[in-house]
């Protein structure tokens, strides 16, 4: 019999998830290579078309990264069955978060297209005469992206508030306990600054490495707890079946 159980299996697909995820942030174009303004969409084309086939792979090494962290959020997810409240909110957390990873899926697809669309057009080319119309297409799908990432951050952020306080009580004391908290504030902070600053793009602007740096921090919880998964440190039990 394998001696691998299923929370370390969990475990892993987090650790791999988040660090994937974040290198797949990093090198998209118009974040730190080509940086533009969250709301310069006219930039961010302008960043996508210079880079078309980094654009696509970071697209698509997204997409890989967000399978494992859902694998592993679905793992997390098991070990959450007991009757008690604790148990519920995890769950509720849980769903913000996997809700958010569908809509940053949708936005890695667009990214992905809108790479395509700029480098090989659609049906007739990318002509002369096809420059206008392939690039206001592909204004339009990064700003629907921009629509899913925004409507994505509300549903994780709170998650992450309900999640992070209910791990908080759930864990043991010590470093694991101190994390969850400090996420829990985090993502409250996040919250409150996404929607105030979203309906001034001045603001967003400016606080974009912000919101850049906690959603990294994010991340790096899901690697953290992902360590503590695969090392069975919180007592995960999955799959328990009475005896008959």
């Amino acid at each position: 019999m394998s001696m691998i159980t299923v929370p370390r299996i969990g475990g892993l697909a987090l650790i791999l998830g988040a660090a994937l995820y974040i290198v797949a942030t990093l090198i998209t174009p118009g974040h730190l290579i080509g940086a533009t303004d969250a709301a310069d969409l006219d930039s961010l084309v302008d960043a996508i078309a210079d880079s078309p086939l980094l654009t696509a792979f970071a697209a698509m090494l997204g997409s890989v990264s967000l399978m494992f962290l859902i694998w592993g959020l679905t793992v997390m997810w098991q070990t959450a069955q007991s009757p008690c409240a604790l148990d519920t909110f995890v769950k509720f957390g849980l769903i913000g978060i996997f809700l958010a990873l569908v809509s940053f899926l949708i936005a890695q697809c667009l990214n992905y297209t809108t790479s395509h669309v700029v480098d090989h057009g659609i049906g007739s080319g990318t002509g002369p005469d096809q420059t206008e119309t392939l690039r206001t297409i592909a204004i339009h799908m990064q700003s629907v992206a921009g629509v899913a990432r925004l409507l994505g951050a509300l549903s994780g952020l709170t998650g992450y508030v309900v999640l992070g306080f209910a791990f908080a009580r759930k864990f043991k004391p010590g470093v694991y306990r101190i994390l969850a908290r400090i996420v829990g504030i985090a993502a409250i902070v996040s919250l409150i600054g996404v929607v105030l600053t979203e309906p001034f793009h001045e603001l967003i602007d400016a606080l974009a490495p912000i919101f850049t740096v906690l959603s990294i921090l994010y991340l790096v919880w899901w690697i953290i707890i992902g360590i503590g998964v695969y090392q069975e440190r919180f007592g995960l039990r999955i799959g328990v079946t009475p005896e008959h």
